[in-house]
């Protein structure tokens, strides 16, 4: 009797249920579909943890039937797991609710069975997370058809990236996506391109904040360019059909203690419009137009980042007086003769009346003096931290009122204006793109905005005024109050500039005072 008391618990164990799986609309039209890598933007509670455990499910006997096959001959045996899963979770604790998944959702009939070698012990490794399961039936034994019969499935943390490599894998689930650094990404990439291998991806989050972050980059590819290979899924926490009717009230409750675009971002799978913090509105200047040649009647500036060691080289042209950038031209790892020669044909194409230029760093002035001796109408800007955040600011201010445009297909340049943190440290400014490498391009483009005519150009019937010397007597006496004007001009135009940019940021006396001298 005592023996029948310990065997009993173990039995029903054995027999406990699964939590049976239906899908929502949204979810089963993810499973129908057989993209390769897919890309989900969810919201909370939407249910994109579950549909991974199924993806994986459905890979996993989807390979199990699968050969690896070389030359003919069938080398399936070499595979070593026969199929190897990894879910990479942002840190160790996130991956926790994604275990908890695990054990309720997979078969119990798959759960590798240590009894049946008279062995002792569980299939789950809670110290180390990982799970060892095998491809059975409900009845418990191997289909006739099964070629790779162990799965190792392995759970592992995105915040040690050196990990995350050396294996070739059959599915990849990435579970927090946006909040999982570039760094790892980088790694764990390229595991699924190994052969024998299936080499799916199922990776799920929220919208990542910044553009140039890589689920957001990868999920935007896969959404204008749909194909086996790429599918973008969009679901809101709405579209999970087990929510009841007080859960969705409290959820719309919550947008009254939020702001709206992080309610959005968490439950409606949103993007928000904020950048890396400092460039707004940039995909609503990503309207213009890109051209090959320039429009009789119309004038031309150009802004030039000249490239450093490992940096491109970028020219922007803009129209000078409708600020739209129309033309662009990037040299990387090219020979300074070859760089000059192209420079100064592309400038005299456009028949730009001034080039801005960077000629701060190694070299500047030499390379502004050769540039200026060979025609080209350069006009020097040397970059510190304070000219630098002015030309960003004033950048910033022209996204914000619509005054400035630059080419959709420009992606260098939207990513790199989304990436950028300006951070104050007292009067000084400090510059970090975390997402990016580079900010040539955005260097090259507010240093074109600043040889365009102010926004006022943009007017009809403006005359624009730009010295003494160009402008006739006021008076029959010939004295002429135009200094007097144009002060009062300057001063008109610094108090609107001010105050665009204190809708923008805010600005301290200090500041202000630096500005007052530096706006024209």
């Amino acid at each position: 009797m005592a023996r029948k008391r310990t065997l009993k618990p173990r039995k029903q164990a054995l027999v406990r249920p699964v939590p049976k799986y239906t899908p929502s609309p949204w979810q089963d039209a993810l499973h129908r579909n057989q993209a390769k890598r897919k890309w989900v933007w969810a919201g909370r509670r939407a249910g994109k943890g579950r549909a991974a455990i199924q993806e994986a499910i459905s890979t996993i006997l989807e390979a199990s039937k699968t050969k690896f096959i070389v030359n003919g001959n069938d080398v399936t045996d070499t595979l070593v797991p026969d199929i190897h899963i990894w879910t990479v979770a942002p840190t160790k604790a996130q991956m926790r609710q994604v275990w908890n998944e695990m054990k309720a959702y997979i078969p119990r009939y798959m759960w590798k069975d240590y009894s049946r070698a008279g062995g002792r012990g569980s299939c789950w490794h809670e110290d180390e997370y990982y799970v060892e399961l095998e491809v059975r039936q409900p009845n418990g034994v191997f289909s006739s058809d099964t070629v790779r019969k162990s799965v190792l499935w392995e759970l592992r943390s995105a915040d040690n990236p050196e990990t995350l490599q050396t294996v070739g894998l059959d599915f990849l689930h990435i579970a927090e996506s946006q909040d999982v650094k570039q760094i790892a990404w980088d790694k764990v990439e390229w595991v699924t391109e190994s052969p024998g291998r299936m080499g799916r991806i199922f990776a799920e989050g929220i919208p990542p904040i910044s553009r140039s972050h890589w689920f957001s980059r990868q999920f935007k590819y896969a959404e204008n360019n749909p194909s086996l290979q790429n599918l973008a899924v969009t679901a809101t926490s709405f579209d999970n059909m087990y929510l009841t009717d007080q859960q969705k009230e409290n959820i719309y409750k919550q947008k009254e203690t939020t702001t709206e675009w992080i309610w959005e971002r968490m439950v409606l799978a949103k993007q928000p419009d904020v950048g890396g913090g400092f460039f707004k509105k940039i995909e609503d200047a990503a309207v213009g137009a890109s051209l090959s040649r320039p429009t009789d009647g119309h004038k031309y500036v150009a802004g030039l980042d000249l490239g450093k060691q490992v940096d491109p080289t970028v020219l922007i042209i803009k129209n000078r007086i409708t600020r739209e950038s129309v033309y662009s031209y990037e040299m990387l790892k090219t020979d300074w003769v070859l760089q000059k020669e192209t420079l100064v044909s592309e400038i005299k194409k456009w028949g730009c009346e001034s080039v801005m230029m960077d000629s701060s760093g190694m070299g500047g002035d030499v390379l502004f003096d050769e540039l200026l001796n060979l025609g080209v109408p350069v006009i020097g800007k040397k970059f510190t931290p304070q000219t630098k955040y002015q030309l960003f600011l004033n950048y910033a201010v022209a996204l914000q009122n619509g005054t400035t445009t630059f080419p959709p297909e420009w992606t260098k340049l939207q990513n790199e204006l989304d990436s950028i943190e300006v951070k104050q440290n007292g009067l000084t400014y400090s510059f970090t793109h975390p997402n990016t490498q580079h900010d040539d391009w955005v260097d090259a483009e507010v240093l074109a905005l600043m040889a365009c005519d102010p926004p006022e150009a943009m007017e009809e019937g403006y005359e624009p005024v730009f010295t003494i010397k160009t402008v006739a007597p006021l008076t029959q006496n010939g004295v002429s109050y135009t200094e007097g004007r144009i002060a009062r001009m300057k001063r008109q135009r610094k108090a609107k500039q001010l105050k665009e940019l204190r809708e923008v940021v805010e600005i301290s006396t200090e500041q202000e005072s630096i500005l007052m001298d530096a706006l024209d």
